[in-house]
């Protein structure tokens, strides 16, 4: 679908016009210093989150017949799982598949995009052997110790 752009100004200006194109497309509304704002017609987001709900699903069972097959294109798709160790490739395919259908079914993609987000960190680290390594070390003081800068 095409989505059309106009500037917040020029929708107080005229509305009208600018909603009009709404039959046709998402209008996403440009505010300067603010986020922009999506205009869409409720039934089309509606679908949307049918038709991702719907996905969501497919892939977490797919998961669960054919794992393999999952774990392949999630390192495809997400070039960085190469530094995870394989363990961790099976266990970010399971929360990631479980987490799409459960922000599916509450309408809220934000813990994706934050499960993404910490997986992505988990990769970093591991991708960078001292960095993992001194992570790894067991933490002999029970408050942590004292945190030091390295430079």
């Amino acid at each position: 679908m095409v989505v059309v752009e106009h500037s917040f100004s020029e929708f107080l200006r005229k509305p009208n016009d600018v909603v009009a194109g709404l039959a046709d497309s998402d209008v996403v509304l440009r505010r300067r210093n603010a986020p922009a704002l999506r205009l869409s017609q409720a039934d089309r987001d509606d679908d949307r989150i049918v038709a991702f709900e719907t996905l969501a699903k497919l892939l977490r069972n797919l998961a669960a017949h054919s794992p393999q097959i999952v774990e392949s294109v999630v390192v495809d798709v997400f070039e960085w799982t190469v530094f995870l160790p394989d363990n961790d490739i099976k266990l970010f395919v399971d929360e990631l598949t479980k987490m799409l259908v459960g922000a599916a079914s509450l309408n809220n993609y934000s813990p994706v995009a934050q499960l993404l987000r910490e997986w992505k960190a988990t990769a970093e680290i591991h991708a960078d052997p001292k960095l993992a390594n001194r992570l790894n070390k067991t933490i002999d003081d029970p408050d942590g110790g004292a945190v030091t800068v390295e430079g």
